[in-house]
């Protein structure tokens, strides 16, 4: 990503998920990078970027109902800490598929919170 490009998509960025109260990298079905915005109300957004085009999407959801949150947990660690969270809707096919959020370089007091947002996600 060029320095310019690179600017205006973090103002970009800024801009368009400052209502939320939490924003995951994330990645998408094809491998590729994404951000996924979440909000206590139960609102969404998704960006996904590489910079290169000259256009860039954000998806927006009010409400994720029937989204499907799967948490993948470490069996070979005492402590069962959880590796990362899968998140899928019908709706995300078009722009991104599932979305996968990795636990591994999260704080294991980040897991809980997370993991509070994304249960309330479809419900």
């Amino acid at each position: 990503m060029t320095s310019i490009r690179g600017r205006r998509v973090h103002r970009l960025l800024m801009r368009e998920f400052s209502r939320f109260d939490h924003v995951l990298p994330a990645v998408a079905e094809d491998g590729t990078p994404a951000l996924l915005a979440l909000a206590e109300d139960g609102s969404a957004a998704v960006c996904r970027t590489d910079g290169r085009g000259a256009v860039v999407a954000v998806a927006e959801w009010a409400r994720l109902e029937g989204a499907t949150v799967t948490m993948s947990y470490d069996l070979t660690r005492d402590s069962l800490p959880i590796v990362s969270w899968t998140i899928w809707h019908p709706s995300f096919v078009r722009v991104a598929g599932a979305l996968t959020i990795s636990g591994t370089d999260r704080a294991h007091t980040d897991h809980s919170r997370i993991t509070d947002v994304l249960r309330r996600l479809g419900g």
